[in-house]
């Protein structure tokens, strides 16, 4: 069965696209037909020998091996995706599982303890022979789903010994998702990951676990994926990686250098209870400003604009939001939620912790942390209403003169 040649393209735009859609018409059958024909096993012999009983799709361009060379290039190779192909389909083998011969020219499968790949390292004497032992249980979590594997254990003749520590895993290219190694998760995954939470906002954690649960399966492995344990190692990894190279993510490609408006507005529903226990955040002063020295902020403005002890007053009207004197909240919750402030495209900028409500400090304070980019218009409902007032409370405080000096902020 042949295949159609290629025809010349025409210039003009519409004739293209519909030589285009009539060659797809014509190819669309042999593709069917191909398709069909790469899914059925052919009797055929290993590269190297004899006759082959396993496929690899990962070996490009899917070469067929026999038992022995299977076995051979595979022992190491453990994260390829392989393929019976004795009993006339391709059923999928997990890596721990090869074909043998047995007599009378029929084939049976037989499990065989399969190593985490990580470097090995090398002793320091000069005839000391290497012994590779089983390990600890290991759960390899990457683009291609679980895989059940050990852990190495080496020792050498000269009588030293070693096994896989953390150093080992990350130059191996894995990071552990709990503190004795039970799981660990290829980089790569996180990187892919990553990126799908920023391109593809709107896909949760639970719909990628259970596309990695569902390549498991394809590839004839099994076992499920704990979500928990994977959001825990992607924060971690996350975390070393902003150390490492300092990682912007809270700022607007769209909008830098220069931006057209913020908008600041608080957030009353991400609150936490003060008899909630964990530990202190990661990325401290990173995007969610540090907590000293917003309330030093918000003591220099009561220390320099006077407020009656109930509202604010503007003219003769009263602005409860203007009270900066109110005390902290005094119910069972700790922060009352977030003041945020967001770029015109919607990306996250500042925040704060509100511990007072939304009182005017906070908003002022965004925009003193923002002032050192160029913004065109800031915008909060506290200042559109009363921006006289924000005259009068930067009147007061030399430090933020520059804040209404540039005449493009409104």
């Amino acid at each position: 069965m042949g295949c159609p040649t290629d025809e010349p393209v025409s210039s003009h735009w519409k004739d293209s696209q519909a030589s285009t859609l009539e060659k797809w018409t014509v190819l669309r059958p042999f593709m069917v037909s191909y398709m069909l024909s790469s899914e059925k096993p052919k009797d055929d012999v290993c590269q190297q020998c004899s006759s082959a009983v396993a496929m690899c799709r990962d070996c490009l361009p899917r070469p067929l091996y026999c038992a022995a060379c299977d076995l051979a290039i595979h022992e190491d190779k453990v994260l390829h995706n392989r393929a019976s192909i004795t009993e006339g389909f391709f059923r999928q083998l997990p890596p721990s599982t090869h074909i043998k011969e047995n007599e009378g020219g029929k084939f049976s499968y037989y499990e065989k303890e399969c190593f985490l790949p990580v470097m090995l390292p090398c002793c320091d004497c000069s005839s000391g022979k290497i012994s590779i032992f089983v390990g600890n249980q290991v759960i390899l979590i990457g683009m291609n789903g679980r895989y059940n594997l050990y852990l190495p254990s080496i020792s050498c003749s000269c009588g030293k010994t070693w096994s896989v520590g953390i150093s080992d895993l990350v130059e191996s290219g894995y990071l552990p998702a709990t503190v004795n190694f039970e799981t660990v998760y290829a980089v790569d995954l996180f990187t892919t990951y990553e990126d799908l939470k920023i391109t593809a906002t709107g896909m949760s954690r639970q719909a990628s676990v259970s596309m990695l649960e569902h390549r498991t399966k394809l590839f004839g492995r099994s076992g499920k994926i704990c979500g928990d344990t994977m959001q825990t190692a992607f924060l971690e990894w996350t975390y070393a990686k902003f150390e490492v190279c300092q990682v912007q993510h809270f700022q607007c490609p769209a909008c830098t250098p220069s931006m057209l408006a913020v908008a600041v507005d608080g957030n009353r529903k991400l609150y936490r209870f003060k008899s909630q226990q964990g530990p202190d955040g990661f990325f401290d002063g990173v995007f969610l400003a540090k907590n000293a020295e917003v309330s030093s902020f918000v003591d220099y403005i009561h220390g320099t604009i006077r407020h009656k002890p109930a509202k604010g007053r503007y003219g003769p009207g009263q602005w409860a939001a203007a009270r900066e004197s109110a005390n902290k909240s005094a119910s069972k919750i700790d922060e009352e939620g977030i003041e945020v402030a967001v770029c015109c495209h919607g990306v996250l900028l500042k925040a704060l912790n509100m511990f007072r409500g939304e009182i005017f400090a906070y908003p002022l304070y965004l925009q003193k942390q923002l002032s050192t980019q160029t913004v065109q218009f800031f915008c909060t409902d506290v200042v559109c209403k009363y921006w006289p007032y924000l005259q009068r409370v930067v009147g007061h405080c030399p430090e933020l003169q520059g804040l209404l000096n540039n005449e493009n902020n409104d």
